[in-house]
């Protein structure tokens, strides 16, 4: 009865840990995929550190938002429904969401630099 009460107990336990092993596998995944992105995220020409006011990031800003706002339409044409000027992967960028045509949404970021396009993720 011993040996046959061992694989069984063997067995219970994996399949109640194997779902928490792979979610805790997942996360750490997720977590180095995020970092990743981080370090391969596009460099921007200002690339302040600390907190900034608002004022303090329009002040350091080379490009005006009109011109940002033209580089973003030209990546993605459609009507604008959010933009900010931020830090972001230690860029400062304006940031557009754009929903086109199509209804999609699809986010631009501008470096507030030299007004390049450094991303464009449609949604």
């Amino acid at each position: 009865m011993k040996t046959l009460f061992r694989p069984l107990l063997a067995a219970a336990v994996f399949a109640f840990a194997a779902p928490f092993a792979s979610s805790s596998f997942a996360a750490e995944k997720a977590e180095k995929n995020e970092e990743k992105s981080e370090k391969d995220a596009p460099k921007g020409s200002i690339r302040p550190t600390g907190d900034l006011t608002t004022a303090q990031m329009a002040a350091l800003a080379k490009v005006s938002f009109t011109d940002a706002l033209k580089t973003a339409l030209a990546a993605a044409p459609g009507v604008v429904v959010k933009a900010e000027l931020e830090v972001e992967d230690g860029n400062l960028q304006f940031s557009f969401e754009i929903v086109g045509a199509d209804k999609k949404t699809t986010e631009v970021e501008i470096d507030a630099g030299n007004g390049k396009v450094l991303d464009v993720d449609k949604g």
